[in-house]
């Protein structure tokens, strides 16, 4: 079976798990090249990891007809299936297949119009709420789409102490202080004025023996929101540590915590917590849907608290720190199980693979 990979753009922000996802899809014997804009993180990444690549720029994204040079692509590789990623590569594929007459499966990791996906031969929503919004709001067919969540890479994020211990220093964290931290780009749907204020809560609260920080490990995202933090927590009273430039390799910022707060106020599906979960961390959550497919407090895997609530917030964080080390520990290991059998590369492959098999004969 031979797969083109299309995702039309130059960098994404799930692209190291979008990467793994195919690399384990090598394991089925897939031969596949990388359809992505040329210059960009995409390309360098795919071309790091031995994927085939072919660079192109369609002249309007949102006029298919005005992309014929999408066929020649398909022509030269000759694929069996074209997995689309993001509603503008979705939408050229699926115009253009009349005339390449090779099945098209498009991936959505956000809610899109559904008229990039009408030509779509089957969609893939990466998470069971947006499934049920594309169906209900959008009108596509249930029939038409199966879910398969985003991965995160367990073997990449798996704890290591060492560098846990050597980047704690950098920050100046003595061994027995309790590290939170938050994670995404600079934008209002993260909610991290809430998170920021839920800790000043925490530490006017709490009544341990540990000294307490806060950091908010990103970067980018909307202008001014960087210095909206900052005088937010001067008010406040508090310290926070923020990176003084985008973050890229997350890994040891997640090492170096203790406790992971996800308050986003909306996602489409968060592979930061994911990824969170995976450097062994135990996680106080939001209660919108995404998060709700992966945080059960039934399982003993997190908390939740309300969206937009820093009191609620507040409430669940010291709640984690009043349970202790070593019920935070069997939270984070009940969350790590959890993904594993759930939310890996290779689970993720393995699902997708079973896709393609209903449209290709091998």
């Amino acid at each position: 079976m031979r797969v083109l990979h299309y995702v039309d753009a130059d960098h994404i922000s799930w692209l190291r798990p979008y990467i793994a996802h195919i690399k384990s899809l090598e394991a089925f014997n897939i031969e596949q090249a990388l359809l992505c804009r040329p210059n960009g993180k995409i390309e360098h990444e795919a071309k790091q990891n031995n994927i085939q690549v072919f660079t192109w720029r369609p002249l309007i994204a949102g006029i298919p007809f005005l992309s014929p040079g999408f066929m020649k692509i398909v022509r030269e590789f000759s694929p069996d299936i074209i997995h689309t990623r993001l509603s503008s590569a979705a939408g050229i594929a699926g115009f253009w297949k009349e005339y390449h007459k090779v099945p098209v499966i498009s991936t959505f990791d956000k809610p899109a119009k559904a008229k990039y996906y009408v030509n779509a031969s089957h969609c893939i929503a990466c998470a069971e709420w947006l499934k049920n919004y594309m169906i209900n709001s959008q009108g596509i067919n249930p029939e038409k789409i199966t879910v398969i969540h985003n991965p995160a890479d367990t073997h990449k994020f798996s704890r290591d102490e060492s560098k846990r211990k050597e980047f704690r220093k950098v920050l100046g964290l003595s061994e027995n202080e309790i590290l939170f931290s938050g994670m995404g780009i600079y934008v209002h749907r993260k909610g991290f004025d809430i998170l920021i204020k839920s800790f000043a809560e925490v530490c006017r609260s709490y009544r341990g023996n540990e000294k307490l920080s806060l950091a908010i490990i990103g970067g980018g995202g909307e202008k001014g929101m960087l210095e909206y933090y900052l005088r937010l927590a001067n008010e406040l009273g508090v310290n926070i540590i923020m990176p003084s430039e985008f973050v890229e390799d997350v890994r040891k910022w997640l090492w170096a915590s203790d406790i992971f707060v996800m308050p986003s106020r909306e996602e489409g599906f968060s592979i930061a917590l994911l990824e969170a979960i995976a450097s062994g961390l135990p996680a106080v959550v939001s209660d919108i849907e995404p998060f709700t497919e992966i945080i059960s407090p039934e399982c003993n895997n997190g908390l939740v608290a309300k969206k937009d609530n820093p009191e609620s917030f507040a409430a669940m964080m010291l709640k984690m720190l009043e349970i202790g080390n070593e019920e935070r520990k069997i939270i984070a290991d009940n969350s790590l199980k959890m993904l594993k059998e759930n939310f890996t590369p290779e689970i993720s492959a393995a699902k997708t693979l079973n896709v393609y098999k209903r449209y290709v004969n091998v």
